[in-house]
């Protein structure tokens, strides 16, 4: 980032003013943002986050075939579920890599961060306004994308259920920024743009591939080496999946997509894969659901029914979500802890 203005705008009028008043790092965040704009990064972007999700959005709005009334209820939460689920946790991410794993590191290299510390800010408005800056600058396109995806969902045959809309753009866009502030932060961490760059691809894929198999060997050790068996076993695993960002948005998202009182408990109940009896203990013990098997072209299946008193609060949604944006804090301080102790 250029520094001949980050701190030239001073003064302002109106909320432009109140914010620089307000918030040191605000001027390095407006900066940010009208730099990508005029490096058209801003408009690469938009042109990703549309071919991403208007891909799909085409064929909705191209499907012309026959289908039931029920299908047509349905048919958005489908689309949702089959199609954007996966392009927001295995493409979005990596586009967002690309957005902003040069944020801090390229002008540590370049020398312009020395220039951007003499002026009147502190290491943690840097971090904390490039965090802010570049989640401006992926959350402005992502917006757009979102926007015509639901346009056609709407101009489509399926019913388009604004609510359930609603909150799959609040999910997407909060994940993105988790994301954004990830990458972000690893690049104040790191001193060249290839160990951000590599930096950012580890966090990626252990967040994407490498998480539930932690998880997993997490209550197998429990069971193995601490006597850890049960309830408590499992709730300690699912505590550990609830934690990545990635299988927290899976499973709001599937909460969202579902329907009745037991919609969360059955999102969580089918982030596990294990036995009939496991899975009794997950629903019942874990879950406070109803477990019962049924007959399926499979074999006997343990399925989980809502139960009276609910899923309790810390596995809830609104936990879920809390802890889900904790992580934006988290990343952030983490690198400017890292930062703050680096010599430029």
């Amino acid at each position: 980032m250029s520094t001949d203005t980050a701190s030239g705008d001073a003064g302002g009028s109106g909320l432009d003013g109140a914010l620089r008043d307000a918030f040191d790092w605000y001027p390095v965040a407006k900066k940010e943002f009208r730099d990508a704009i005029r490096s058209k990064g801003l408009w690469v972007l938009s042109f990703l986050f549309t071919a991403l999700f208007l891909i799909p959005g085409a064929q909705v709005l191209l499907f012309n075939e026959d289908i039931s009334p029920g299908a047509q209820d349905i048919g958005m939460q489908y689309f949702i579920s089959s199609s954007y689920l996966n392009i927001v946790t295995l493409l979005v991410p990596i586009v967002v890599i690309f957005a902003g794993y040069a944020a801090v590191s390229d002008e540590r290299t370049s020398g312009s961060l020395k220039v951007l510390l003499s002026l009147p800010f502190s290491r943690r408005d840097v971090i904390v306004g490039k965090v802010v800056g570049r989640s401006a600058v992926v959350g402005v396109p992502l917006l757009a994308a979102l926007g015509l995806t639901g346009l056609f969902f709407a101009l489509s045959q399926f019913t388009f259920k604004f609510d359930v809309f609603a909150w799959f753009v609040l999910f997407t866009v909060a994940f993105t920024l988790v994301f954004t502030a990830f990458v972000v932060s690893i690049s104040g961490a790191m001193s060249t743009n290839l160990r951000s760059l590599a930096g950012a691809g580890i966090v990626y894929f252990y967040l994407s591939f490498g998480w539930n198999a932690l998880a997993n060997s997490l209550g197998d050790v429990l069971a193995d080496y601490a006597g850890i068996e049960g309830a408590l076993r499992w709730q300690i695993v699912l505590f550990v999946k609830l934690l990545s960002p990635t299988q927290a948005y899976k499973t709001l998202t599937n909460s969202m997509l579902g329907e009745g009182a037991g919609a969360a408990m059955t999102a969580r109940y089918n982030m596990f894969q294990q036995g009939q009896e496991t899975m009794a203990t997950i629903c019942g013990d874990v879950l406070n659901g109803n477990p019962s098997v049924r007959q399926s072209m499979f074999g006997n299946q343990t399925v989980c029914e809502a139960g009276g008193s609910g899923v309790p609060l810390y596995f809830s949604d609104p936990a879920v979500f809390a802890s889900f944006l904790v992580w934006i804090g988290l990343a952030a301080a983490i690198s400017y802890y890292t930062f703050d102790r680096v010599d430029l």
